[in-house]
């Protein structure tokens, strides 16, 4: 029997990354929702708050950044739901870390430390697959 597609909401300004993070998951059987931004990854996650299982979060972005997109989150999950947040970014600062956790981030990851496969463990890892 198959297994159920889980959705992953990518949030990431990079549009290269954005794309190849997503295809990646994609290959490795998730639904993807992709966000371009912090503004964009909120609205999506208020729309999607029932689907969406995984966010995977930039800190670094235009407009709202990832760390305000996490207090805003975890402040309304009535209306942007509950789904566990994965940072992904290369701000490697402590105290940057220490806030994302404290925010209700699960996992901090560092993409220059990362390699596809390594995504694909952690979401698989985080989704119980």
């Amino acid at each position: 029997m198959p297994k159920i597609k889980k959705t992953v909401l990518i949030v990431e300004d990079n549009e290269d990354l954005l794309n190849s993070y997503s295809e990646a998951l994609e290959s490795a059987g998730y639904n993807t929702i992709k966000a371009p931004d912090g503004y964009e990854g909120l609205d999506l996650m208020a729309k999607n708050s029932k689907d969406i299982e995984l966010v995977l979060l930039d800190l670094m972005m235009p407009g709202v950044d990832g760390l305000e997109v996490l207090r805003t989150v975890k402040g309304d999950e009535g209306k942007y739901g509950s789904a566990p947040i994965v940072v992904l970014t290369n701000m490697t600062s402590e105290n940057v870390i220490k806030e994302a956790f404290d925010l209700g981030a699960i996992s901090y990851l560092v993409k220059t430390d990362l390699d596809y496969d390594d995504l694909i463990k952690e979401v698989n890892k985080r989704l119980g697959w």
